[in-house]
């Protein structure tokens, strides 16, 4: 049993290498995340407990996920409670782990020969399967449709959501002169059915260079080349004092096809069938017209807007009777 500010007595409901989740006897749709001082590395391999590190994390946690609130991007978090603890909404985690890279490094070097540092020409998101037994094997996005691990229409919405992620952080460092390299986000849905940020932001979870190329993250433990605690700091403090009013709103993007029912006919479609046929193309055997709506919106994706978008659907963009939709992402 643990506790909090107000000496309230807390059961734990998962323990993990780095962090623990406790149950908020006052809300059955809350939880308080614990940061320790443990840090591993190697897949538990290494371990070692820095003296201040779980505060360090929670206080980066804290304010990244005000910061991405801020510019719209749902979270998890809460409040801060007293000590390294954060007040989230209970969420069921998804099974994946979401891995944004803009420079190589890391397994990504190591799996593919390619030079530590190379810069990518966009942004990689590569999915992991979260499995402790299995030591978190890559997956593709296909082959999560195909366990059920997540839905494609879910795996879609989180890798945008994870792109968003990516400026801001991005935005937020270069204002310090500093590179975000890569990142591990997690994301949970919540009792509403609403899918949001979850887990933590931290060095624990990104690496971050700077000018030079030093490390100011979990690899000054990985490889043994720094002290953690006064690189953990540093981060902090140049990442509090970036002007997060600064960065920019950015501009997101969803496509929604609209197609009519298969039982539905479709007279532009055999227009363009017949016409297809006359110029040659004798193997077209059916063709159904439809339409692509480009929808630009002014703020990142959220479970909320894609309830807007439906709304959009029934109302306007297509007719229910005679036509199904779907919403891609750019």
């Amino acid at each position: 049993m643990e506790k909090y500010e107000g000496e309230k007595t807390m059961k734990l409901i998962h323990k993990g290498k780095v962090k623990r989740v406790l149950e908020d006897p006052e809300s059955k749709d809350r939880v308080v995340i614990e940061f320790t001082d443990t840090v591993t590395a190697g897949d538990g391999a290494k371990k070692q407990e820095f003296t201040g590190k779980g505060k360090l994390a929670c206080d980066f946690s804290e304010f990244l996920f005000g910061y991405l609130e801020g510019k719209g991007i749902d979270t998890h978090f809460i409040k801060r409670l007293k000590g390294p603890q954060l007040m989230c909404t209970k969420v069921e985690i998804f099974p994946i782990e979401f891995v944004c890279r803009n420079l190589v490094a890391g397994s990504f070097s190591r799996r593919y020969g390619t030079e530590k540092g190379t810069v990518l020409d966009s942004p990689l998101v590569e999915y992991f399967m979260k499995n402790d037994d299995l030591h978190d094997p890559l997956i593709t996005g296909e082959s999560i449709i195909r366990l059920g691990l997540v839905s494609q229409n879910d795996l879609e919405f989180m890798t945008k959501v994870t792109l968003s992620v990516n400026y801001y952080l991005s935005e937020l460092l270069k204002q310090q002169k500093l590179t975000l390299v890569d990142f591990k986000l997690e994301f949970g849905k919540a009792e509403n059915g609403e899918i949001v940020l979850a887990d933590e932001i931290s060095p624990d979870t990104m690496r971050v260079w700077d000018a030079t190329a030093t490390s100011l993250d979990k690899d000054v433990f990985r490889e043994d080349k720094g002290d953690l605690i006064a690189t953990y700091e540093k981060l902090l403090t140049a990442v509090k004092t970036a002007r997060s009013e600064d960065v920019e709103a950015r501009l997101e993007s969803v496509y929604i096809i609209v197609e009519p029912k298969p039982a539905i006919k479709n007279p532009p479609g055999e227009v363009t069938r017949k016409a297809l046929i006359r110029l040659g193309f004798a193997e077209v055997e059916d063709v159904r017209m439809g339409k692509v709506f480009n929808i630009t919106l002014k703020k990142p994706l959220t479970s909320e807007i894609l309830k807007h978008l439906e709304v959009m659907n029934v109302k306007l963009l297509s007719n229910p009777i005679s036509e199904k939709h779907k919403v891609r992402f750019e």
